[in-house]
């Protein structure tokens, strides 16, 4: 991955994380609101491999822990564990259409959810926000519909990365 490529994605997660506190709250439907950090990492990891995406949704989640008043790292945890996850599941598939990063976002949405869930109560978290079935589908759809637009944005900015100059070839 090119440096360029570095620097755009790390921007891309601060972005991120600014619209998941600012606008995306006001877009509650039943109790659920799209989680842009997670769709942005799994894309990451479609588009730039498990490592990436894994880098991309930790620190996603750790900017996401730090406003939080929950146990610190929790999604920091588990975001990386869904973007490298669906980094390593896009290798079964033999397709590289936008189907791909729809179907592994509304599938990880749920686990990221439950593994986010069980991690909260293994810590002893009293106040564990509330989840039903309802409102994990909504965000996993909230989450497919944000794919439609971020799949695409983050595929656009691919930056080359530069090849060897021609005298350090020569000099091999």
């Amino acid at each position: 991955m090119s440096r360029n490529r570095r620097i755009f994605l790390a921007i891309v997660v601060v972005l991120a994380f600014v619209l998941q506190l600012s606008v995306f709250p006001q877009f509650k439907l039943l109790g659920a609101q799209p989680d842009l950090i997670l769709v942005v990492s799994i894309v990451v990891a479609v588009t730039d491999g498990p490592v990436a995406g894994a880098i991309v949704g930790f620190f996603g989640g750790m900017l996401q822990d730090i406003a939080s008043p929950q146990v610190m790292g929790v999604s920091a945890l588990t975001k990386t564990l869904a973007a490298f996850m669906a980094g390593m599941l896009k290798d079964f598939f033999m397709t590289y259409s936008i189907l791909l990063p729809v179907l592994l976002v509304f599938f990880l949405t749920f686990f990221e959810l439950f593994l986010h869930q069980g991690v909260l109560l293994v810590l002893g978290q009293e106040q564990l926000p509330p989840l039903n079935a309802a409102t994990i589908f909504a965000s996993a759809l909230y989450n497919v519909l944000l794919t439609f637009i971020i799949y695409p944005l983050l595929r656009r900015f691919r930056f080359p990365v530069k090849e060897e100059s021609l005298s350090m070839a020569k000099r091999a």
